[in-house]
């Protein structure tokens, strides 16, 4: 069965398909540490530490003891695992996965996997701890498969879509209008900024009154590449938000300049969270 372009398809006893690319040569081994956050980690393979990323684990996650399979690559950083392949039992495979949809009045959506090609793995709200699903985090979990087809369980928020599950209602609830991008959006002209995938944004608080947007955005920038900042006037004053190019570099600007100083001033970085709409 063809999966993945240029990967074999194997079907596990239990009727789930995952995919791995083909290698010369198979060598076997123990995860020695794996992060899921950033998405790699170590196996140990004849008492040396083979680095292995996410991207070569087609769609499975992999996690500390877990005993795998893969072949040896070189790059220009030295060998790596590629082909990974776990040995575990269906019921016990952890899966990378993001969230594709999520409709929170009906609580239910859909996660994209590699391991499941062709095919979404439907999720439920309770599967999720706190029961907090944005679209486009990305996540690890279980699956189980059900009539219509796989089903999610044990479901966790990885990078900044996990740090969001803290904040709860504080975030929920914060200045409706001008927070949730109202007036004032737009460098502080009030004509409105750019649309921007919410999972790209993040919310800032702490901030001085003197503070401005072009030495914000410097400060935010030794995270990543930002497309674009906002420091907020009226109601939403002593907040700002800005937005990067990639989830990864929210996540580690969530990590690293969380509680950094600026402008003299411990500043907080969160997770922008949309406020949901209310009910008629």
């Amino acid at each position: 069965r063809r999966g993945l372009k240029g990967s074999v398809g194997v079907r596990l006893s239990s009727g789930f398909t995952c995919n791995f690319l083909p290698t010369k040569m198979s060598v076997g081994g123990v995860v020695s540490s794996y992060n899921p956050h950033k998405g790699w980690g170590f196996i140990e393979c004849n008492g040396q530490d083979v680095f292995v990323n996410k991207r070569e684990c087609g769609g499975f996650c992999l996690a500390k003891g877990m005993q795998v399979e893969f072949g040896l690559a070189q790059g220009e950083k030295g060998s790596y695992a590629s082909g990974v392949r776990v040995l575990v039992a269906p019921e016990e495979a952890l899966y990378h996965g993001e969230i594709k949809s999520f409709n929170m009045n009906k609580g239910y959506g859909f996660i994209g996997c590699e391991a499941f090609p062709g095919q979404d793995v439907f999720i439920l709200k309770s599967a999720v701890y706190g029961g907090f699903v944005p679209e486009g985090s990305l996540c690890k979990f279980k699956v189980t498969m059900e009539e219509k087809g796989p089903a999610a369980t044990d479901v966790q928020l990885l990078g900044a879509a996990d740090a969001m599950k803290g904040y709860g209602k504080g975030m929920w609830g914060f200045g409706k209008g001008d927070m949730w991008g109202g007036k004032g959006f737009g460098k502080g002209k009030g004509k409105g900024g750019p649309r921007v995938d919410p999972s790209l944004k993040v919310w800032i608080g702490g901030l001085p009154e003197e503070a401005k947007w072009k030495e914000l955005q410097e400060h935010m920038e030794k995270a990543g590449k930002t497309k674009w900042c906002e420091v907020f006037e009226g109601k939403g004053k002593g907040t700002g938000t800005v937005a990067y190019t990639s989830t990864e570099d929210v996540a580690t600007a969530i990590s690293t300049l969380n509680g950094s100083i600026f402008a003299g001033a411990s500043i907080q970085v969160d997770p922008w969270v949309k406020a949901p709409r209310e009910e008629a």
